[in-house]
């Protein structure tokens, strides 16, 4: 870990990286290998400088940079700049992730997200890729799959799934629940009735019990847990608990929510499997391995329909 003091700012010259979502959006192109996490830094007060791993506290204006395994942000930023007011704790006009905005789902609501969004997507008695409803056509997608991929294609395409083109991500040509980073051992008919239990054509395939036993073996959802983001096909509702903005304030943190992280101009569409965030376009989603909020393993994707 090293400081760069002699380029460090001593006047604040970033005001609008007070708000930890725009310190995160910095991360773009934070390098995929990094020991420490986007999420971790933007926490810790710094937005990312480049080139390389460098990175710049949005208060004292301390620069960091050559990162390895073990640092914690936190702490580097206390011992490389132990005066820093936002380190201290004062009041510097940081503005903290909502943790019940949009920007994050919890993981354990992730099948109840899915159930609701998937009202939408093929649960009508109708495929919404009716051109790969033949298991021979949906087999024909993967003459280009990855020869290293975990998982063969005739048990991918068995269970509903056609190759999209990009790494190892593929999609029922019923739900159009996608999935990826396929592991020794996964069960695609498994995945399938985890992540897209209201999926018809494995309702019809599977049977409802299957689809049930999968459901409680991985999720074990109680009545106590409480978040601020509920989405259906009709409608979302965003309750921003911990502030009272205006409203010219409450409309621009709204537009600035359902912005996507990645391209910054088009609505988020994608949430994530297994980490839930709801952060990209349906366009940016497709090149991603790893969530840029959080920087978890994508295991799969459901698109979200949003009013």
């Amino acid at each position: 870990m090293m400081d760069d003091s002699s380029t460090m700012l001593h006047v604040l010259e970033e005001p609008q990286m007070r708000r930890e979502v725009e310190r995160l959006r910095t991360f773009q192109n934070w390098p995929a290998d990094a020991p420490v996490t986007s999420e971790e830094l933007a926490k810790a007060g710094f937005f990312f400088l480049g080139p390389g791993d460098k990175v710049q506290c949005f208060c004292c204006g301390g620069i960091l940079r050559c990162w390895v395994h073990g640092d914690s942000p936190s702490t580097e930023h206390q011992r490389h700049f132990p005066t820093c007011s936002f380190i201290l704790g004062r009041a510097v006009g940081n503005i903290p992730l909502q943790v019940g905005s949009s920007d994050s789902v919890d993981g354990q609501l992730l099948s109840q997200l899915q159930r609701m969004t998937m009202d939408d997507q093929g649960t009508a008695g109708q495929a919404v890729y009716p051109e790969m409803e033949a298991e021979d056509s949906r087999l024909t997608t993967f003459h280009n799959w990855p020869t290293e991929a975990s998982v063969e294609p005739d048990v991918l395409a068995r269970a509903g799934f056609f190759y999209t083109g990009h790494g190892d991500n593929v999609k029922c040509f019923y739900c159009d629940g996608g999935l990826r980073n396929w592991e020794p051992g996964d069960d695609p008919w498994q995945e399938h009735a985890k992540w897209f239990p209201r999926c018809e054509f494995l309702i019809q395939s599977r049977g409802q019990d299957y689809i049930s036993n999968i459901q409680d073996t991985h999720f074990h959802l109680g009545d106590t847990v409480v978040r601020t983001f509920f989405l259906s096909s009709a409608q979302d509702e965003i309750y921003l608990r911990h502030i009272d903005p205006s409203p010219e304030e409450l409309l621009r943190q709204l537009q600035e929510e359902r912005t996507c992280k990645v391209c910054m101009d088009k609505l988020v569409s994608i949430v994530f499997i297994p980490c839930g965030h709801l952060v990209v376009c349906g366009d940016c989603a497709a090149s991603l391995r790893h969530c840029p909020i959080c920087r978890a393993v994508i295991r799969g994707s459901v698109r979200a329909f949003m009013s």
